[in-house]
């Protein structure tokens, strides 16, 4: 599968924060499928309709998450300990931030309609509306990737990093954390995840990405009808 080299990000002296890109790789991957899997649902459709109506409110669950933990953890730190760098940053980021939660914001009310209707004008309207969605988050995530997260490895540390990963994982369902951990096996950077799963007790080193792929792969065959669903990346 595909990935992205991510350069600056790690290293001697810096803080590694490529995991950043493996969460951010799934974002788009999954938001992107979200636009097809509403328009495949046949009108009519009610069981089906929430179904992927499920698949994207768990993403954009993820995604709101993500940016609160970004704001409350990471965000003040580097304006205090770098200001001047992150001046030139800050207006772009969080317009784009706002534009993506005003957009995220409009999202439930256009499910709970497409929910109880699966009506093909509803669907339509929703997957227009994500489409647009996705847009603005992956030129936000591009941005971030390319411009803040070289600052985050030098001036975040390991700890704080360490803290921002483990609340990472607070928003995934415990009945979907062996698909989460799939979904980033599925596409991400495998140096980077290898180095995450040697952190892992000794006996759940072999077993555990077995098990995540083949979460993964059920989902995918339920949610977007394959096993090896289009990456998000190019």
């Amino acid at each position: 599968m595909s990935t992205r080299t991510a350069t600056g990000l790690h290293g001697p002296g810096l803080t590694d924060v490529r995991m950043m890109c493996v969460a951010h790789t799934s974002f788009r991957r999954e938001l992107k499928l979200a636009v097809p899997a509403v328009r495949a649902v046949r009108p009519g459709d009610i069981p089906r309709a929430n179904e992927i109506a499920d698949h994207v409110v768990l993403w954009l669950g993820l995604v709101h998450h993500h940016h609160s933990i970004e704001d409350e953890l990471l965000w003040d730190r580097l304006t205090e300990r770098v200001p001047d760098e992150l001046a030139p940053l800050v207006q772009l980021m969080e317009e784009q931030h706002a534009s993506v939660d005003q957009l995220m914001g409009s999202c439930p009310d256009l499910l709970t309609t497409w929910r109880s209707t699966a009506a093909a004008a509803d669907g339509s309207k929703l997957a227009d509306h994500l489409a647009e969605l996705v847009a603005a988050l992956c030129e936000h995530l591009d941005a971030e990737e390319t411009r803040v997260l070289p600052l985050m490895a030098q001036h975040i540390r390991p700890e704080e990093w360490e803290q921002f990963a483990e609340r990472g994982m607070e928003s995934i369902p415990k009945g979907m954390l062996l698909t989460g951990f799939g979904m980033m096996l599925y596409e991400g950077d495998r140096e980077v995840l290898a180095i995450e799963i040697a952190k892992l007790p000794a006996p759940l080193r072999p077993v555990l990405p077995v098990l995540g792929r083949r979460a993964f792969r059920k989902y995918a065959r339920r949610v977007h009808g394959t096993a090896t669903p289009t990456p998000g990346l190019p």
